[in-house]
């Protein structure tokens, strides 16, 4: 015989009542038979077990640049543009070197115009150089070709040659020789500090000439449909 449903709540609420009832009667019944029977100590309570600590959270892994940032590639600032810059020694005073930037993002990247460079000396401080667009100051400086619209695909490079007359730096201080290049591919980008290499420029207060950009010689520019 099934008893409804609405039975069964009384049923279920009553078991644990009766059973907490069974356990009282049981320890009466016990000291009854054995009056001389002290009550024993309540058994200490187990030790705690001690708390482990939360391990230290590991810090949170930087956001990664959105797919269509330029800098989305691993160590490339967020222009996509990577600079550097070198310096070699040419005949009669005259100095040549190179500043070249690298697109080292995923996307393309256009450019035209000139480099914006500041030269800074060997404690990373602005030297009194004057940086010009053109070589035509330069004594025997190199031929500037003029600006012209460059598209560098990724892993493409683009090169200025930079030339200037010799200017005498002292050995001990330094004073004179331009150890550093602040780097912008153009007015709207945010410039890198780069070491340049092979020396340095011995510039001091003379005059920097820059060409325009140019496709590096190690580099086919793109073919265009």
């Amino acid at each position: 015989m099934r008893f409804p449903r609405r039975a069964r709540l009384p049923l279920l609420v009553l078991v644990p009542a009766l059973a907490l009832s069974g356990c009282g009667l049981a320890a009466e019944l016990e000291r009854e038979a054995d009056p001389a029977r002290t009550s024993r100590p309540p058994s200490p309570d187990p030790s705690p077990t001690p708390s482990v600590p939360e391990a230290a959270a590991a810090p949170a892994a930087p956001e990664a640049p959105p797919a269509d940032d330029p800098g989305a590639a691993e160590g490339c600032p967020a222009s996509g543009f990577r600079a550097r810059a070198g310096a070699t020694d040419a005949a009669m005073g005259l100095r040549v070197g190179n500043v070249i930037v690298h697109n080292c993002g995923t996307k393309r990247l256009k450019l035209k115009g000139y480099p914006v460079l500041q030269v800074l000396d060997t404690e990373r401080e602005p030297m009194e150089t004057e940086v010009v667009e053109g070589t035509r100051r330069i004594s025997m400086g190199p031929e500037d070709p003029g600006p012209s619209l460059l598209v560098l695909e990724p892993g493409m490079s683009a090169r200025s040659t930079l030339a200037w007359r010799y200017w005498a730096v002292d050995p001990h201080t330094g004073s004179g020789l331009g150890a550093y290049l602040r780097v912008a591919p153009d007015g709207e980008t945010r410039p890198q500090t780069v070491e340049v290499a092979d020396g340095g420029l011995d510039v001091g207060e003379g005059v920097l000439g820059t060409t325009a950009w140019q496709y590096d010689i190690s580099e086919a520019p793109p073919e265009r449909s």
